[in-house]
Protein backbone atom coordinates (compact mmCIF):
# COMPACT_ATOMS: atom_id res chain seq x y z
CA UNK A 1 0.00 0.00 0.00
CA UNK A 2 2.98 2.31 0.86
CA UNK A 3 4.12 1.93 -2.79
CA UNK A 4 0.37 2.78 -4.31
CA UNK A 5 0.58 6.13 -2.32
CA UNK A 6 4.15 7.09 -3.38
CA UNK A 7 3.38 6.50 -6.86
CA UNK A 8 0.13 8.72 -6.73
CA UNK A 9 1.96 11.31 -4.55
CA UNK A 10 4.43 11.40 -7.51
CA UNK A 11 1.55 11.42 -10.59
CA UNK A 12 0.03 14.15 -8.83
CA UNK A 13 3.24 15.92 -8.23
CA UNK A 14 4.31 15.45 -11.98
CA UNK A 15 0.64 16.46 -13.10
CA UNK A 16 0.83 19.74 -11.69
CA UNK A 17 4.17 20.63 -11.95
CA UNK A 18 3.62 20.93 -16.18
CA UNK A 19 0.99 23.86 -15.53
CA UNK A 20 1.24 26.60 -17.94
CA UNK A 21 1.50 28.99 -15.10
CA UNK A 22 4.07 31.29 -14.83
CA UNK A 23 5.56 32.12 -11.91
CA UNK A 24 5.37 36.09 -12.64
CA UNK A 25 1.63 37.02 -12.54
CA UNK A 26 -1.69 35.47 -11.31
CA UNK A 27 -2.93 32.31 -13.54
CA UNK A 28 -5.63 34.01 -15.44
CA UNK A 29 -8.91 31.98 -16.50
CA UNK A 30 -7.93 30.33 -19.56
CA UNK A 31 -5.28 29.22 -17.37
CA UNK A 32 -7.02 27.87 -15.03
CA UNK A 33 -9.73 26.03 -17.17
CA UNK A 34 -6.49 24.76 -18.85
CA UNK A 35 -5.43 23.16 -15.42
CA UNK A 36 -8.99 21.85 -15.14
CA UNK A 37 -9.07 20.31 -18.31
CA UNK A 38 -5.71 18.40 -17.61
CA UNK A 39 -6.86 17.35 -14.50
CA UNK A 40 -10.32 15.76 -16.38
CA UNK A 41 -8.20 13.97 -19.24
CA UNK A 42 -5.63 12.06 -16.76
CA UNK A 43 -7.18 11.75 -12.93
CA UNK A 44 -10.95 11.01 -14.25
CA UNK A 45 -10.12 8.19 -16.58
CA UNK A 46 -7.90 6.70 -13.73
CA UNK A 47 -10.73 7.03 -11.64
CA UNK A 48 -13.56 5.79 -13.56
CA UNK A 49 -10.75 2.34 -14.09
CA UNK A 50 -10.47 1.69 -10.87
CA UNK A 51 -14.01 1.99 -10.40
CA UNK A 52 -14.53 -0.57 -13.00
CA UNK A 53 -11.85 -2.72 -11.33
CA UNK A 54 -13.64 -2.32 -7.64
CA UNK A 55 -17.00 -3.43 -9.50
CA UNK A 56 -15.97 -6.57 -10.97
CA UNK A 57 -13.89 -7.32 -7.77
CA UNK A 58 -17.19 -7.09 -5.17
CA UNK A 59 -18.59 -9.49 -8.14
CA UNK A 60 -15.82 -11.71 -8.04
CA UNK A 61 -16.07 -11.43 -4.04
CA UNK A 62 -19.81 -12.16 -4.05
CA UNK A 63 -19.86 -15.01 -6.53
CA UNK A 64 -16.99 -17.26 -4.56
CA UNK A 65 -18.58 -16.08 -0.78
CA UNK A 66 -20.62 -19.42 -1.40
CA UNK A 67 -23.95 -17.90 0.98
CA UNK A 68 -21.33 -17.20 3.51
CA UNK A 69 -23.43 -14.00 5.45
CA UNK A 70 -20.02 -12.36 6.37
CA UNK A 71 -18.85 -12.45 2.57
CA UNK A 72 -21.76 -11.62 1.25
CA UNK A 73 -22.38 -8.31 3.67
CA UNK A 74 -18.59 -7.79 2.75
CA UNK A 75 -19.00 -8.44 -1.62
CA UNK A 76 -22.42 -5.78 -1.16
CA UNK A 77 -20.32 -2.84 0.59
CA UNK A 78 -17.50 -3.75 -2.02
CA UNK A 79 -19.99 -2.86 -4.72
CA UNK A 80 -21.82 -0.79 -3.58
CA UNK A 81 -18.82 1.90 -2.45
CA UNK A 82 -17.74 1.54 -5.84
CA UNK A 83 -20.98 2.05 -7.79
CA UNK A 84 -21.15 5.58 -4.97
CA UNK A 85 -17.57 6.26 -5.96
CA UNK A 86 -18.24 6.03 -10.14
CA UNK A 87 -21.56 8.08 -9.24
CA UNK A 88 -19.35 10.91 -7.69
CA UNK A 89 -16.75 10.88 -10.13
CA UNK A 90 -18.91 11.32 -12.62
CA UNK A 91 -20.98 14.31 -11.04
CA UNK A 92 -17.48 15.76 -10.04
CA UNK A 93 -16.55 15.54 -13.84
CA UNK A 94 -20.01 17.06 -15.43
CA UNK A 95 -19.85 20.29 -12.46
CA UNK A 96 -16.14 20.32 -13.54
CA UNK A 97 -16.93 20.61 -17.61
CA UNK A 98 -20.05 23.07 -16.51
CA UNK A 99 -17.13 25.61 -14.52
CA UNK A 100 -15.26 25.22 -17.13
CA UNK A 101 -17.38 25.93 -20.30
CA UNK A 102 -18.62 29.07 -17.95
CA UNK A 103 -15.38 30.07 -17.46
CA UNK A 104 -13.97 30.13 -20.93
CA UNK A 105 -17.11 31.54 -22.53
Amino acid sequence: MNKLKTILALFLIGLFSVSPVSADAPPTLPEISGILDNIMRYVFPIGGLIAVIFVIIGGYMWIVSSGDPSKVKQAQGTLTWAIFGLVFLLVVFAVLKVLVAFVTS
